[in-house]
């Protein structure tokens, strides 16, 4: 598995642009419209709330301290298979085009968002640009499975 990375949301919303162009993109646990609407998912509930919270005390020590080490590394690994908790159920299908349309919608929608953002499920408060850092290093970690 080749490792992704992107220096920030802007960089992701333009190899999804470049996405479009591409003809057959296979991946290998999730459709690739799973895989992006997934993505979307995580950023729509940073504005809107997580359905489901780890404890407080996670939030507050583990968690902490795993973002701090992802956001200080500048990459991250996680279960590629994992759904976020207590989410609705991800639609298994539907076109790459419609997918990635989904997800650079909700990049925008959050880059354009200057409400209150909420905790995340796993590590608690976050603020604007550690959530941008989060999201950018989530996406890459899932597009590292991904086989042009």
């Amino acid at each position: 598995m080749e490792t992704v990375q992107f220096s920030s949301l802007a960089d992701v919303k333009i190899e999804l642009v470049k996405m479009l162009e591409q003809e057959d993109i296979q991946t290998k646990q999730w459709s690739l419209f799973e895989m992006l609407t997934h993505c979307s998912q995580t950023i729509e509930y940073s504005m809107v709330g997580y359905p489901q919270m780890k404890p407080k005390i996670v939030r507050n020590t583990i968690g902490r301290m795993v973002i701090r080490k992802f956001l200080r590394q500048g990459f991250m690994k996680h279960d590629l298979a994992a759904h976020v908790p207590g989410a609705a159920k991800l639609e298994k299908q539907g076109t790459a085009k419609e997918g990635i349309e989904i997800l650079l919608k909700s990049i925008d929608k959050f880059t354009a968002y200057n409400g209150p953002l909420a905790p995340h499920l796993v590590f608690g408060a976050l603020s604007k640009e550690e959530y941008d850092k989060y999201f950018t290093m989530h996406i890459a970690d899932h597009f590292s499975e991904l086989l042009y």
